[in-house]
């Protein structure tokens, strides 16, 4: 029996990769045993999966699987830079030299282009849910009730900070103030995009989301060059360390939003894969 360490390990892999190979691994598992090194191997596995997934031949599936991983990647892009936006105003605030005006006025056009991209996102969200009612695959969303136990961390949040300074539990207190909102941000960014990976949508669906996520590309592209701006002429350390993910993350979201459009729009030889959801 594989103990539910090495059942969680094995369940972090992509759908399509257990479907492939979920066989084969798991028997592997029960034959060598559910040590910790195994499953910290089963953990690394899996990250590697996500990172370099195996598109298979067939043109159609390919195209699907690229625009699923389009659209996850621009989700988590997206939720990096939004994260990223208030940590950048809150340091700037504290610096004792006053922002350049040109700085505020990017930062405030990343913040509506953010809420604007924000919208984009509802709406994908939206014909998601719509054709998960349709088709009753509600099993799919299960990933997004690991919000629900992180979410008291981040209403709590404020009130263990200000109760941070009383002995003896000043420490453990203040780690979980701040650890559990972090907790929290994490779920939010990675479940909805196990959940795109997970509902397989139809050709319909999934264009519509991978072309908007070009638009979402940009807005956080916008939000790099407003905080890579920021970094230039203000040169903040700790700024340093918001803007340079923020930075890698416009990257990503711009090439992984082309790739997915490109899928979309690919026509050379249009067939409809609806059959196979």
């Amino acid at each position: 029996m594989i103990d539910m360490a090495a059942r969680l390990a094995l369940r972090a892999y992509p759908p399509s990769f257990r479907e492939r190979y979920g066989c084969e691994l798991e028997a592997l598992v029960e034959d060598t045993g559910a040590r910790p090194s195994v499953v910290a191997d089963l953990l690394i596995g899996a990250l590697r999966a996500w990172l370099h997934p195996v598109m298979p031949d067939e043109s159609a599936e390919r195209r699907r699987r690229r625009m699923q991983a389009s659209v996850a990647t621009t989700w988590v892009t997206w939720c990096a830079a939004l994260y990223a936006l208030p940590v950048v105003n809150f340091i700037l605030s504290e610096e004792p030299w006053p922002t350049p005006v040109l700085v505020r006025r990017l930062l405030d056009v990343a913040q509506y282009a953010m809420y604007g991209a924000g919208l984009i996102l509802l709406v994908g969200a939206l014909a998601l849910l719509a054709e998960t009612s349709r088709t009753g695959n509600w099993t799919a969303w299960r990933p997004l009730v690991a919000l629900v136990p992180t979410l008291p961390t981040w209403l709590i949040a404020p009130l263990l900070l200000t109760f941070a300074s009383i002995e003896p539990l000043s420490y453990w207190v203040g780690a979980l103030g701040v650890l559990g909102p972090a907790a929290f941000l994490i779920t939010v960014a990675v479940t909805p995009a196990v959940v795109v990976t997970r509902c397989r949508p139809s050709a319909k669906v999934l264009r519509l989301l991978a072309l908007s996520g070009v638009a979402v590309a940009f807005a956080v592209t916008t939000t790099g060059i407003a905080c890579g701006a920021a970094l230039i002429m203000n040169t903040p350390d700790a700024a340093q360390l918001v803007t340079m993910p923020t930075v890698a993350a416009s990257t990503a979201a711009l090439v992984t939003a082309g790739r997915g459009a490109k899928a979309a729009l690919h026509r050379e030889h249009p067939v409809e894969f609806d059959g196979d959801v």
